[in-house]
């Protein structure tokens, strides 16, 4: 496969993750703002600030009306606004434009549905958004959009070459931003006093679970114990929860494996198998240990390392 070609579709898959990601962050988020708004506004507002600590890189446009609900600025500038670099309308628009470039390498039906998931956020950025309803309704619908996207990609592609290139970015993006919500998410539930007001606090681990497209999966495993310990050590070391940290680090490495096939270690491998290990060895040290910001860190700075390698790798023409 040409690098070219192997660059794009690595992209259009990291795109497409993170479209699904921040919608589904900011509905969740909407959910939980509505819900403590009014007895608990200062973490009403912190959750919406959060995902500029989960995207530090985004670029908010649009100032805050005194006027308008906290809400509506950051679900313009993380849904539509085609000038932030973390908004679903911008990452629609470049896993298109990847799409576009490799064509020849795509099923018709993935490329219909990128095609009209795009046209539809190019509809309501035209028309505009009136409110908080309006808002909801159109992250629902572009959710599903991006839903029928993946389900195209998944149900019609041949697990060749251009497969595992799409989902090794969707792997690399998925435990990259896995790995950050739980950083900016964590310290704060854990300074939490539980005791203060019990409903609100499990509430807060729930959206967590949420935010992660994890809370029936952890039910299925634990039902109704909400304990932080569990909803911890399922989000890092689950083995078969698809945004759990161990799960996302075995499927980058089952991808870069199956992309390199048989012989020595590729140097992005060597790190992934080096992350997966510790994740799947060190589950007991690693929560006796609790230094969740360190293993986060760690994490984060190695799949930067990862990227790099690829890039080099793969991608370099």
């Amino acid at each position: 496969m040409l690098s070219r070609v192997a660059d794009s579709l690595y992209w259009m898959g990291r795109y497409l993750e993170r479209a699904e990601n921040i919608a589904r962050l900011l509905l969740v988020t909407e959910d939980f703002s509505t819900e403590t708004q009014g007895f608990a506004e200062d973490l009403a507002q912190g959750v919406w600030k959060d995902l500029l600590a989960i995207f530090p890189a985004a670029q908010m446009t649009r100032a805050a009306s005194p006027f308008a609900p906290l809400a509506v600025p950051y679900l313009h500038g993380f849904f539509l606004d085609a000038g932030n670099p973390y908004s679903i309308h911008f990452s629609v628009r470049k896993a298109r434009e990847n799409a576009r470039s490799v064509r020849e390498a795509l099923t018709l039906e993935a490329f219909l549905a990128i095609n009209e998931t795009y046209h539809a956020l190019e509809t309501y950025e035209t028309r505009g958004l009136a409110d908080l309803p309006a808002f909801r309704a159109a992250l629902t619908a572009t959710q599903k959009g991006l839903f029928t996207i993946l389900g195209a990609i998944d149900n019609t592609f041949a697990r060749d070459e251009t497969w595992r290139f799409l989902k090794l970015g969707e792997a690399v993006e998925r435990l990259y931003r896995s790995a950050s919500v739980l950083r900016v998410k964590l310290p704060a539930l854990l300074a939490a006093e539980p005791r203060t007001d019990l409903p609100l606090y499990y509430t807060q681990w729930r959206t967590l679970l949420r935010a992660l497209s994890s809370l029936e999966n952890y039910r299925r495993v634990y039902g109704a114990r909400l304990e932080p310990p569990l909803v911890i050590a399922f989000l890092l070391f689950d083995a078969s929860a698809p945004r759990s940290l161990r799960y996302g680090a075995a499927a980058l490495k089952e991808c870069l494996e199956a992309i390199a096939g048989p012989g020595d270690l590729t140097p992005p491998a060597r790190l992934v198998g080096r992350l997966h290990a510790g994740l799947y060895y060190g589950e007991g040290e690693l929560m006796r240990e609790a230094d969740y910001a360190g293993l986060l860190d760690r994490v984060s700075g190695e799949l930067s390392k990862v990227h790099d390698a690829l890039a080099a790798l793969y991608f370099v023409t």
